[in-house]
């Protein structure tokens, strides 16, 4: 509910509010003619009810000096104390405008209709002529370029359409059939490249295990500058015995390896790591021993055989009582 109040003098409607009234019994100032008044009387609802009708106030008539008693009582006059009295400011006022359709305006007089109101004349309006012409180009004829309208597409603030479509029209894009054809061809693509580098990878093996392959990937390592050797698989290979006994000359040792494949492919020479140690069993030499310096071809181990491997050794210094033997690819 907004209640609102009209000057019994000027006839102007204010906003006001309950409590104010409260506070000052009713009375307030009106903020255009500045007249005292009891706003209580004149009270309604802004959003419901018209503003009251209103008429210029009539002057107070003055009763007859032989009529006046006793019982006469004066009507309630405002309080002369401006701190007892609210001040409606102009912010207050209520224009016309938010009025209902049937309200009428406060602003103008019974006799006067809104179209009167709003009726402006200009008689008396100049245009500055010479400025026309030179924006004309001195040539009233001359017809204006007409505008150029944006696109609907490129308006500003054009509205996007709901998430939902975009969802749909999303989705149905990449169910097309030639988005799903893109998408196949592109995985096969992809798969192809995951098998290549997965073969360039276990090349080796893929050459010992389908001799048929072999062509196809020294192919393959001439274009990526890599080399195809023999499978090493170090857990395939056993050191089956191994002997370190002087031999004639002084201080020379003969170093015996047999190496034993149990696996299913050939498989190439691994090195020899040589640990030497003294009777205390601390470490006097240790050194890696790759297959050319045993003498022997790079040829592979056939599967379920063995191959022994010799060496003659010169130790000097501390006298070797002990040593140990491991294999292993570099």
């Amino acid at each position: 509910m907004s209640l609102a109040t009209r000057c019994t003098a000027c006839g102007t409607v204010f906003r006001v509010v309950q409590d104010q009234l409260k506070v000052s019994e009713g009375w307030v100032r009106c903020g255009r003619c500045d007249q005292v008044f009891n706003a209580i009387e004149g009270l309604f609802d802004l959003e419901r009810d018209a503003p009251p009708d209103w008429h210029p106030p009539p002057a107070p008539p003055q009763p007859p000096a032989a009529t006046i008693t006793a019982d006469y009582q004066a009507p309630a006059s405002p309080p002369a104390d401006d701190d007892d009295v609210f001040h409606l400011s102009d912010d207050d006022r209520v224009h016309s405008r938010f009025f209902q359709p049937e309200q009428q305006d406060v602003d103008q007089t019974p006799a006067q209709t809104v179209a009167e109101r709003d009726r402006v004349d200009f008689a008396d309006a100049q245009f500055n002529m010479a400025m026309l012409a030179e924006a004309e180009g001195d040539n009233p004829s001359t017809e204006r370029p007409p505008l150029e309208m944006p696109e609907p597409s490129k308006k500003r603030g054009a509205k996007q359409p709901p998430e939902f479509l975009r969802n749909a029209k999303r989705q149905a894009r990449w169910r097309s059939p030639r988005v799903r054809a893109g998408l196949a061809l592109l995985a096969l693509m992809l798969t192809g490249i995951l098998l290549s580098q997965t073969a360039m990878h276990f090349r080796d093996v893929l050459a010992a295990r389908w001799p048929g392959t072999r062509p196809w990937l020294e192919a393959g390592c001439q274009l990526l500058g890599c080399t195809l050797d023999l499978p090493r698989r170090i857990e395939d290979l056993s050191v089956e015995s191994s002997s370190l006994a002087p031999a004639s000359g002084g201080a020379s040792y003969r170093l015996t390896v047999v190496l034993r494949n149990r696996g299913s492919l050939p498989l190439a020479l691994p090195s020899v790591d040589l640990a030497l140690t003294d009777v205390d069993g601390r470490l006097v030499s240790r050194r890696a021993l790759s297959p050319a310096e045993f003498g022997v071809t790079p040829a592979p181990i056939a599967p379920g055989t063995e191959t022994t491997l010799q060496l003659l050794l010169d130790a000097e210094g501390p006298r070797v009582s002990g040593y140990t033997v491991e294999i292993f690819y570099p």
